[in-house]
């Protein structure tokens, strides 16, 4: 900005007198900036009540318009400590009785506390079954299966396993398992409640039962649990050679269709493993850039190129002792030394040396350039060490890299190649289970039945004759284990209840039966009966058809009062310049009158008002019949009768909560009770059209409103707009005739500077 010198000669304040001239001329602009401020404040004052208009449109009638809102019953307990009850709006009304007799319960089992190994230690997680006293047959194995919701898992286990490797493989059989080193004990649970989901584990072997019995995992002798009846069942099948013979016939045909299933899945697996295989080796320039040393027929030589490689990567695989963080030497809690598997060598080690030696030499530059003794000889040096470090971090990395990708792209195809031969042996070992034709083919039956070979029989024979064997030793060896080393099963239960003396049973506690969701708590006593009535739920309704006019009545309350505000006649909003001189609570208060009166007698306000009165007041038609909400015992106070601004508002006769009518008879509650339905289908009806007239005061105008918005938001905008644009051409036109005031004002002063000097001049012709 030009800096204007002015009133040197003539003496006057030309300031002051061009800052009234500009005030004068401000006036127009001034007027505009108020007017616009103003348009800001009623932008606002719509905003906020057209937000809570559409709150009253989404949130309260937008259900309310619906039948199904009024369908509320609720159900009457006798005994709630025994159940709970949720009612639906279809349950029929009703008085009923209920029984319950059982609870669901989970299938869990506490293991027996295990104190200590053989060899006299704690036993732990790491503890292996050999220490437990457990020797398995030749081969050192036992056997058990694990029947969880209908799946059956056969376990082995061996002597050299870990208890932590016996969690591992119930939990892969679909149990809950843990081993808590704290009680030393094992403790199984089923997923799920109910007898479907519950959980047995039985012995297939002599072996399967030391096993069961050295872990804590077998409970005392009771003929009437779970596991009792299945060992009676395999032990039935040494007498009964028909039930025998039927039950293998069972197990072989699920044998040999599991058997085929897998085969079946392989081979695709195969098919797809192949297709990558082949896609690999047509990417000629890629195999010929890693080099690959590839046999179809060979998988050995892709494997050992890719262990040479990783070993080139990371160098060769040693054990050491296992280091904590701080680097001392871990033991395990029997105070054996922690082993672990490293590799410290290769290209990657070349990498972290080239690392280490450039962050060295990075710290070492860093040092000399904050050491004011350094020369710039030693920082050159530095410097140069720092680069070489650089190049030497790149070619190691460079190095690594490549070797790297080398190493994956041989990997990938030795995996797939691993995957393909295993798959191809299991598929091998599958197809002995049943008859196949020349290609490996099902050779099926003339029923169309998968045939079963030898092998698979021979393999059902002794299964069978092994768990036969074992279940008729299974009582005796039960029976002779000592108290406390007997495990505790609780089987799993379903929930039984009767109601209206028809039985039910479900695997959870909770029933749902004709419109009501019944969940049982405690059982009852033999004699004992639980009522449940089930009727419209009054006071829901009651609340449902409350809550809507207290949101109603605070709305069109509000409404009345802005629309009924005081005139704020002779206040506009203040300029910047004219708070100047006022306190923050005079400002406010100015303000505040003029933001309260910014709706008073606004048309488009009183439109929707008026149009939301008439709705309710028309009422609605059920049946046929012309209803109004006075038949319901709601109304207005009356004219003389209601505060200022909420004439409008309506009070449900005997609502306890609103002391104008509280006395009253309650005729919505008896109404409620006597006919739901008419209450239902007036409110229903009287809401809709109450929706769907906000709908209409609620839709877009081209130019003129959005969408689900009452009052013309986008004319308001251009207003502003406009207002904005014509700000700035006052603007630009006062500040245009504050330059040409200057400009007169600096003429004048040039003038009289010339006058004058002028006179000086003469002046001093006559020695003045």
């Amino acid at each position: 900005m030009a800096i204007r010198i002015t009133g040197m000669y003539s003496g006057l304040d030309t300031e002051s007198i061009i800052s009234e001239l500009a005030s004068a001329q401000s006036v127009k602009k001034n007027k505009l900036v108020k007017a616009q401020t103003k348009l800001s404040w009623k932008q606002d004052a719509w905003k906020a009540l057209n937000t809570k208009i559409y709150s009253f449109y989404t949130n309260v009638l937008d259900n309310m318009r619906f039948e199904g809102s009024y369908l509320k019953k609720m159900t009457k307990v006798s005994n709630t400590n025994a159940v709970s009850v949720v009612t639906s709006a279809d349950a029929p009304n009703s008085v009923q009785n209920l029984k319950i007799t059982q609870l669901a319960k989970q299938g869990n089992l506490t293991g027996a506390a295990l104190k200590e190994d053989i060899n006299g230690k704690r036993v732990t997680a790491s503890t292996k079954l050999e220490d437990l006293g457990f020797t398995g047959d030749a081969n050192g194995e036992g056997k058990f299966r694990v029947k969880v919701a209908g799946k059956e898992t056969d376990i082995t286990v061996t002597k050299d396993m870990k208890i932590s490797d016996v969690v591992s493989k119930l939990q892969s059989a679909g149990i809950s398992a843990s081993f808590d080193a704290k009680n030393q004990r094992f403790y199984v649970n089923a997923k799920n409640s109910g007898a479907s989901a519950d959980f047995m584990i039985t012995a297939n072997n002599k072996e399967g039962l030391d096993a069961l019995a050295s872990l804590g995992l077998m409970s005392a002798y009771n003929a009437t649990s779970n596991e009792a009846k299945e060992y009676a069942l395999w032990a039935s099948y040494d007498s009964d050679t028909v039930k025998r013979a039927e039950a293998e016939l069972r197990e072989l045909e699920k044998l040999i269709a599991n058997k085929k299933a897998s085969t079946d899945s392989l081979l695709k697996a195969n098919e797809e493993y192949q297709k990558r295989l082949d896609a690999i080796f047509k990417d000629n320039d890629e195999n010929s850039k890693y080099d690959i040393d590839y046999d179809v027929n060979d998988k050995d030589k892709v494997n050992a190129q890719a262990d040479k490689l990783y070993d080139e990567l990371y160098g060769p695989e040693v054990e050491v002792q296992k280091k904590d963080k701080d680097g001392n030497p871990m033991f395990d809690e029997n105070n054996q030394p922690i082993m672990e598997k490293v590799r410290n060598g290769g290209l990657k080690k070349d990498l972290d040396d080239a690392s280490k030696v450039l962050k060295e030499a990075q710290n070492k530059l860093a040092e000399l350039k904050k050491d004011n003794t350094a020369t710039a000889e030693d920082i050159k040096l530095a410097e140069e060490a720092v680069k070489d470090a650089s190049q030497k971090m790149a070619n190691a990395q460079s190095a690594f890299n490549k070797k790297n990708a080398h190493y994956s792209y041989v990997r990938a195809v030795a995996d797939l190649q691993n995957a393909v031969e295993a798959n191809k042996e299991t598929i091998k070992d599958n197809r002995s289970y049943y008859e196949v034709d020349a290609n490996g083919d099902p050779a099926l039956s003339t029923d169309n039945k998968l045939q079963a070979t030898q092998k698979a029989k021979d393999e059902i024979t002794a299964y069978f004759d092994s768990k036969i064997a074992t279940a008729l030793q299974y009582e005796a060896y039960a029976n002779g284990l000592d108290a406390d080393k007997t495990a505790t099963k609780v089987d799993g239960l379903d929930a039984e209840i009767y109601l209206n003396d028809v039985k039910y049973t479900n695997s959870t506690n909770t029933f749902e039966i004709n419109g009501l969701t019944i969940t049982a708590q405690q059982t009852t006593k033999p004699d004992e009966e639980i009522t449940l009535t089930t009727a419209e739920d009054t006071d829901g309704i009651f609340n449902t058809i409350k809550n809507f006019f207290t949101e109603y009545n605070k709305l069109i309350n509000e409404m009345d009062a802005l629309y009924n505000a005081d005139s704020s006649k002779g206040y506009e909003p203040l300029l910047s310049e004219e708070k100047q001189g006022l306190a923050d609570s005079e400002i406010e208060e100015w303000e505040k009158k003029i933001k309260d009166s910014l709706l008073r007698r606004d048309s488009t306000l009183r439109d929707v008002s008026d149009a939301m009165k008439t709705v309710l007041m028309q009422g609605a038609t059920v049946n046929g019949k012309k209803m109004y909400l006075s038949d319901f015992g709601i109304n207005t106070l009356g004219y003389f009768n209601a505060a200022d601004n909420e004439k409008g508002a309506y009070h449900i006769n005997g609502d306890k909560d609103d002391p104008a009518v509280a006395n009253k008879d309650d005729e919505l509650r008896a109404m409620i009770a006597s006919d739901p339905a008419t209450v239902q289908k007036f409110f229903a009806g009287l809401s809709k059209n109450l929706y769907d007239t906000l709908t209409d005061k609620m839709k877009s105008i081209k130019d003129t409103s959005s969408a689900f918005t009452v009052y013309n938001d986008k004319t308001m905008e251009k207003e502003y707009k406009d207002y904005k644009d014509k700000i700035a051409k006052e603007e630009t036109k006062l500040n245009e005739l504050i330059d040409s005031w200057y400009k007169k004002f600096s003429a004048m002063e040039t003038a009289m500077a010339k006058l004058q000097s002028k006179n000086n001049a003469v002046s001093g012709m006559f020695g003045g």
